[in-house]
Formats: structure tokens, C-alpha cells, sequence
């Protein structure tokens, strides 16, 4: 299992950020998560593979001016 958002998720081998973004919803905000306390940025999402028992968190970009 996997949390994401403090929603539990069932954990797959082999499971990406892309491939697990691409099955939730309204996820169009999300740039960066936090993955385990790390942060990851969408150009490492097709590349990093998320392990069991990790918890994410979805980031929105934000922006200030």
C-alpha cells in the first residue's frame, strides 16, 4: 500500500509518479510531489519508481509575485 494525500492506495512492482499521476484525477496542478520527505519534480516522474509503504504528497506550483 501507498498513501497519497493521506488516501491509501494499493502499490504496485515497478509503479512510476507518471504511471500512478495518470490513473487519479484533477492531478493537471500537480509539478511537484513529495515523495518519503523528497521532493520530485514532473521531469523525474516517468523515471522514479515510487517503493512500497511510501507515503506522497501532491505539491501545486505556486507562484507570487
Amino acid at each position: 500500500m501507498i498513501e497519497v494525500d493521506e488516501k491509501k492506495m494499493p502499490w504496485s512492482k515497478d509503479l512510476t509518479m507518471a504511471s500512478l499521476l495518470a490513473t487519479l484525477e484533477n492531478v493537471d496542478f500537480c509539478s511537484v510531489v513529495r515523495l518519503n520527505g523528497r521532493l520530485v519534480s514532473s521531469p523525474k516522474f516517468a523515471e522514479t519508481i515510487i517503493p512500497d509503504n511510501s507515503k506522497i504528497q501532491l505539491l501545486p506550483l505556486v507562484a507570487g509575485g
